[in-house]
C-alpha cells in the first residue's frame, strides 16, 4: 500500500509540474509545441464559413490558413452552434474564434480580445418581395422580426424598439429567412454578406429592404489571457492586407474588388480592436518568443452574473415545465391509445399503429420539430412556435409511451382477461377495470423515465425560437464571458425540476404496490 501511495504522490507532482510549465509557457509557444492552431466556428455562415462536401470553406478559412502558416502549424477547426463558440475560448478548447464576430465594447468587457477589424460589415433587413410596408428600420417596430440569437442583428432590432414578443430568435440565420418565407415573420435582420450569400442560392421570394442600417466591424477573437496571440494575429492580418492574400481571396467570396478604397476603410478602423501593449507587439515579432501568460482561471464561478441571470433562467424553466407538462399529458394519452390499438382484437388498427411507432422512433426528434414548424407551412398548416413545440414533443412521446404501455399490458397474465370475460365482461370493460389498473402500476417507473427524458428533450424546441431553459442559458452564456457559470446553473435548474418528479413516483410506487410496503408488526395480546 505504501508503494502505491508513493506512486500516486509522484504522479500528482509530475502532473502539477507539467501544468505549471504549460501555464508559464506563452500561448504562441504552446500552439507551436502542440503543432496546431485550434479555431472555433459556426460553419453555417456563408461566405465566411460553411460546409461543402464535408469540408469547411469560406473567407475565414482562407484567412485562418494564412494565420496557421505564419505560426508554422496545422489548422484545426471546432464546428459548433453559435451559442457555444465563444465559450470554447474560456474552456481552453480553442485558441481563437472566427465566426463573423462583430467587435463590440460589451464583448470586450466580458473577457474577449479582438484583433484589428479584418472585414467591414453591417446589418440589413430582408423582406418578402413586394412588401412595401417595410422600407426602413423604423417600420419594424410593430412587425414580427426573425434574428439569429445573441448576435448584433438581435441587438440592432432591440435598439430599434421591436418588442421582445415580436422577435423570433433562431440558432441559425437560415432558419430566420425560412421563417420569413413561410410568412411567420415579416422581416429578417442579419449581416449583409451572409444574407446576400444565402439569398443568391435560393429564396427567390425574399429581397433586401434598403442598404446597411448599422455598420459593423468583424474581428478575430481570443480569450482575455492571450493578448500576445492577438498581437500575432494583427501582424499576420497586416501582412495579408498589404500583400496578395487578401486581394486573391476577397473577390472570390464577396464578388467585389479589394481596392484601395477598401484598404483605406480597413486602415481607418484599425484601432477598434483590443489594444495590445507595445512590449507584446515587439515580442511577437520574433519567430519564437517566450511570453508569460496573464494569470487568471477560465473556470471562475461568477456569483455576480447570477443576479441578472437567475430571473431569466427562471422564466425559461417555467416555459420548460409548461412544455413538458402539456406534452406529457398528450403523449401519455396518445401512447395509451396506440398501445390499445396494437393489442386490440380489431386487426384493422394494428398496421397504422405499428407504422406510426416505427416512423417516429426511427427519426430524430429534432427533425420532427423542423418538419412540423418549417415544412408544414408549405402545405398551408402554419403553427406558432409554442404549439409546434408541444405537438412535436407530444407525438414523439406518444410513440415511446405506447411501447411502455404495450409491454405492460402484455405482461399481465392472460388468465386475468379470461377470468374477466367469464364473469360476463366484454373486452373493453375487462380492459378498463381489470387489465389497465394493474398495467399502470407496472409501467409507472418507465413512464417516470420517459417524463424525465421529455423534460430534457424540451431543450430541442429552441430551434423554433422558444426561449426555454436551455435556450435562455445559451443566450446568457454566448456573450457573458462565463459560460461555465451559466451552464452549471442551468444543470442545477434541471436537477431541481427532475428530483420532485422522481420523489413523487417513488411515493406512488409505495402506495400502489402493497407487496413493497413494510408490513405492520403484530402486537402480542
Amino acid at each position: 500500500m505504501q508503494v502505491r501511495a508513493w506512486i500516486r504522490f509522484l504522479l500528482l507532482v509530475v502532473g502539477m509540474t507539467a501544468s505549471g510549465v504549460l501555464h508559464a509557457q506563452g500561448i504562441i509557444d504552446t500552439i507551436r509545441s502542440r503543432g496546431e492552431l485550434v479555431i472555433a466556428t459556426d460553419a453555417t455562415y456563408p461566405p465566411f464559413e460553411y460546409k461543402k462536401d464535408g469540408q469547411i470553406i469560406g473567407f475565414d478559412v482562407d484567412v485562418a490558413t494564412e494565420l496557421a502558416r505564419d505560426l508554422g502549424v496545422k489548422l484545426r477547426w471546432i464546428d459548433s452552434e453559435w451559442a457555444g463558440v465563444l465559450g470554447a475560448l474560456e474552456s481552453g478548447k480553442a485558441d481563437l474564434v472566427m465566426a463573423g464576430v462583430t467587435i463590440t465594447e460589451e464583448r470586450k468587457t466580458k473577457g474577449y480580445l479582438f484583433s484589428r477589424p479584418y472585414f467591414l460589415s453591417g446589418q440589413v433587413i430582408a423582406r418578402r418581395k413586394g412588401d412595401t410596408r417595410i422600407q426602413k428600420p423604423e417600420d419594424l417596430k410593430d412587425k414580427i422580426v426573425s434574428v439569429q440569437q445573441e448576435t448584433t442583428g438581435q441587438f440592432a432590432v432591440q435598439k430599434i424598439g421591436v418588442p421582445k414578443d415580436h422577435m423570433l430568435k433562431f440558432d441559425q440565420i437560415q432558419d430566420g429567412l425560412l421563417d420569413l418565407r413561410n410568412k411567420k415573420s415579416d422581416a429578417c435582420v442579419g449581416d449583409l454578406p451572409t444574407i446576400k450569400a444565402i439569398l443568391s442560392k435560393g429564396y427567390p421570394e425574399i429581397e433586401l429592404a434598403g442598404p446597411v442600417f448599422v455598420k459593423e466591424n468583424l474581428g478575430i477573437v481570443a480569450w482575455k489571457t492571450h493578448p500576445e496571440l492577438i498581437a500575432q494575429v494583427n501582424r499576420s492580418l497586416d501582412r495579408m492586407m498589404a500583400g496578395g492574400a487578401y486581394a486573391r481571396s476577397y473577390p472570390q467570396w464577396f464578388e467585389e474588388p479589394y481596392d484601395t478604397a477598401l484598404v483605406a476603410a480597413l486602415d481607418k478602423v484599425k484601432d477598434q480592436g483590443s489594444p495590445v501593449p507595445a512590449a507584446l507587439e515587439a515580442a511577437t515579432a520574433h519567430p519564437i518568443g517566450t511570453v508569460q501568460s496573464v494569470g487568471g482561471s477560465a473556470f471562475t464561478f461568477r456569483w455576480d452574473l447570477l443576479k441578472d441571470a437567475l430571473p431569466i433562467l427562471a422564466r425559461g424553466a417555467v416555459l420548460t415545465l409548461e412544455l413538458t407538462a402539456l406534452s406529457l399529458v398528450f403523449g401519455v394519452v396518445g401512447g395509451l391509445l396506440l398501445a390499445l390499438a396494437r393489442v386490440s382484437p380489431f386487426v384493422l388498427f394494428r398496421p397504422f399503429a405499428v407504422a406510426y411507432v416505427e416512423v417516429v422512433r426511427g427519426t430524430p426528434l429534432l427533425m420532427q420539430i423542423y418538419v412540423i414548424y418549417f415544412v408544414l407551412p408549405a402545405i398551408g398548416i402554419g403553427l406558432s412556435p409554442f404549439v409546434a413545440g408541444v405537438l412535436a414533443l407530444s407525438l414523439n412521446a406518444a410513440a415511446y409511451t405506447s411501447e411502455i404501455f404495450r409491454a405492460g399490458i402484455e405482461s399481465i397474465d392472460s388468465g386475468q382477461m379470461e377470468a374477466a370475460r367469464s364473469l360476463g365482461m366484454d373486452y373493453p370493460t375487462a380492459m378498463r377495470w381489470v387489465i389497465l389498473p394493474q398495467t399502470l402500476r407496472r409501467v409507472l417507473p418507465p413512464l417516470t423515465n420517459e417524463a424525465v427524458a421529455l423534460l430534457k428533450d424540451s431543450s430541442l424546441v429552441s430551434v423554433v425560437a422558444l426561449s426555454e431553459l436551455m435556450r435562455a442559458g445559451k443566450e446568457i452564456a454566448t456573450n457573458s464571458g462565463s459560460p461555465t457559470t451559466v451552464y452549471l446553473t442551468v444543470a442545477v435548474f434541471y436537477l431541481v425540476m427532475t428530483l420532485p418528479l422522481t420523489w413523487l413516483v417513488r411515493r406512488l410506487e409505495q402506495k400502489w404496490q402493497p407487496i413493497s410496503r413494510p408490513r405492520a408488526k403484530k402486537v402480542a395480546v
